[in-house]
């Protein structure tokens, strides 16, 4: 069954709260969740670790809002591009550069829907586990699509699409804005290079 985004609810917030998640996305991103400390956070917001408190129980709590708000962005700006008349080799092209428009948005929080998101616990593990499953389930329904239509080569879309998205992941790692490069620009060379594997026969080795 396929995961809708009112399974990921909006959390009421504060300015506050924002303040808090902001330095949180920033820490974690940088430091990994492990590595972040909730004194690490008072310190980084000057204030004493108690007052963090107020806001969120646990260091979790900060991970899964922002996890559930870079869920969101994902399923709101990607997934509506599966849907339409256009061929599927033009709305998976669609699908990825509006994946990486959003990984450069959100450089920060990416980092905890590729990686930290692991270090939920019980439920919301397995329930962001499942939403990952569908995410990426709609980029091989494409690439299947694609094959039936006679688009794309006959190649396993499951592999396909790990081969794609993790090309297209590391953008959060290596992007930087103060170089000048268009986000568009990356954006459609990553989709070209993805779309150039799966439609251009293999050269034979030699």
């Amino acid at each position: 069954m396929m995961l809708s985004i009112e399974t990921f609810p909006l959390i009421p917030s504060s300015a506050r709260k924002e303040e808090i998640l902001e330095a949180a996305r920033k820490l974690m991103s940088e430091r990994g969740y492990r590595a972040t400390s909730m004194r690490d956070l008072a310190e980084s917001l000057h204030i004493k670790p108690a007052s963090l408190y107020s806001h969120y129980k646990s260091k979790e709590d900060m991970l899964w809002e922002i996890a559930l708000r870079c869920a969101r962005a994902f399923h709101e700006q990607v997934l509506p591009l599966a849907k339409g008349t256009k061929s599927a080799s033009s709305r998976l092209h669609d699908m990825i550069c509006a994946h990486v428009a959003v990984i450069i948005e959100l450089r920060e929080a990416s980092a905890i829907f590729f990686r930290e998101w692991r270090n939920l616990e019980g439920e919301r593990k397995s329930t962001y586990a499942a939403y990952i499953r569908e995410y990426e389930s709609a980029f091989s329904a494409m690439i299947e699509e694609g094959i039936d239509s006679g688009e794309f080569r006959d190649l396993n879309p499951v592999f396909s699409t790990y081969s794609i998205l993790s090309s297209a992941n590391w953008v959060q790692r290596w992007y930087q804005p103060e170089k000048g490069v268009a986000p568009q620009l990356i954006a459609r060379q990553i989709a070209d290079q993805g779309l150039y594997g799966l439609q251009f026969p293999v050269s034979p080795l030699r």
